[in-house]
């Protein structure tokens, strides 16, 4: 039998071979803080401190991080236990509430206080959107907030966002806050008709902005369309990711390539794009890429990464002087054989040539 070296450690430590009571009396005379550090080092003792978490607001008191998975399904009573323990954590920095199925903390929002809160994750629904702009307000030193809503929201202000830096919401809800300390935004795109300038203009008082990502549910607008929005509002941004969250039948067209690249000389800086493949309904033509990946390069120069999406995949191409390369192990390998495949028949073919011209030879 062959012994890992961590299951030997674990062979000789005393937490192997005392009892779980023994255990439980002897984590009894741990510090508050000590509590929380023993949680993350055995998985045998990882339950021991919980009921004195629930129970000591001085032990709450030096959490720095809660969250809820989001595929739990929370009852009305899960939520008031949680925010009873959650209201008691003073030290929080990161509190994270963003659930599949969409549970209303309206107490937590309403009476929670927090000074040193970072980062903040939450469903808005429309009876909680007063109670989310305030609990926003005494936290301006939130400076990563996602949030999401399933309808549009007529909030009753806007919101204190002084140190703001990184922005993951719904595109409507970008006029809510003060986006000029904006370094990060990612947009989810709901619905048809909205006006792109009215929504990206907001963009260009984002003087430190670096990257852009938008999420779409619907086919509009297309991508060129939101190109062409980023180019007159954000151009001097480093990555532009344009994602759909609905899988498309169709790829880009070797036309619409050549639209977009229209709106990529306006970029300054840009040196990382995700874009959809080219022509992927059809068959597997990484050389259709490669061709739109020229030509947005000739537009961009400052372009030296690129991810091209298709519905199963998405391949990661790499710029190294003017050349593109695929960075992905697996595609590697297939541009190799294909490669190696186009060589063989080279090979072939020119000793085909040969035999025939040595016959004619010998013929004549």
């Amino acid at each position: 039998m062959v012994i890992t070296r961590r299951a030997f450690k674990i062979s000789r430590s005393i937490i192997a071979w005392l009892p779980n009571e023994v255990l439980f009396f002897i984590i009894a005379y741990a510090a508050h803080p000590e509590l929380l550090s023993l949680c993350l080092t055995s998985g045998n003792i990882h339950a021991f401190p919980v009921p004195w978490w629930c129970t000591s607001p001085p032990a709450l008191s030096h959490v720095q991080k809660f969250f809820v998975k989001q595929d739990l399904k929370l009852a009305e009573a899960h939520v008031t236990q949680i925010t009873r323990v959650v209201l008691l954590m003073t030290s929080l920095k990161h509190l994270l509430l963003y659930l599949a199925e969409p549970i209303e903390f309206h107490q937590l929002l309403q009476d929670g206080v927090f000074p040193n809160l970072v980062t903040f994750r939450y469903i808005v629904q429309p009876n909680t959107a007063s109670a989310f702009i305030g609990f926003l307000h005494r936290h301006p030193t939130i400076n990563n907030l996602t949030f999401a809503s399933e309808e549009s929201i007529q909030f009753p202000r806007r919101a204190d966002s002084t140190y703001l830096k990184i922005y993951e919401g719904p595109n409507w809800g970008l006029s809510l806050f003060d986006v000029s300390g904006l370094t990060s935004v990612s947009l989810m795109w709901y619905s048809d008709g909205v006006d792109i300038d009215c929504c990206l203009s907001q963009l260009t008082e984002a003087k430190d902005l670096e990257c852009i990502v938008i999420l779409t549910s619907t086919t509009t607008p297309t991508e060129a369309e939101i190109l062409a929005g980023i180019s007159r509002h954000a151009p001097h941004v480093k990555v532009l990711r344009l994602r759909s969250l609905v899988a498309k039948q169709v790829g880009l067209s070797l036309e619409q390539a050549v639209e977009i690249q229209g709106h990529l000389h306006k970029f300054s800086a840009l040196s990382t794009i995700e874009l959809p493949a080219v022509d992927y309904n059809t068959e597997f033509r990484l050389d259709h890429d490669m061709q739109a990946l020229k030509l947005w390069q000739d537009a961009c120069k400052t372009i030296s990464s690129a991810t091209l999406t298709r519905p199963e995949d998405s391949i990661i191409w790499q710029s190294v002087n003017g050349e593109w390369y695929c960075a992905n192990s697996g595609i590697k390998r297939l541009i190799t054989m294909m490669k190696e495949d186009f060589k063989v028949r080279c090979l072939h073919a020119m000793k085909v040539t040969h035999n025939r011209s040595k016959f004619a030879k010998i013929t004549k």
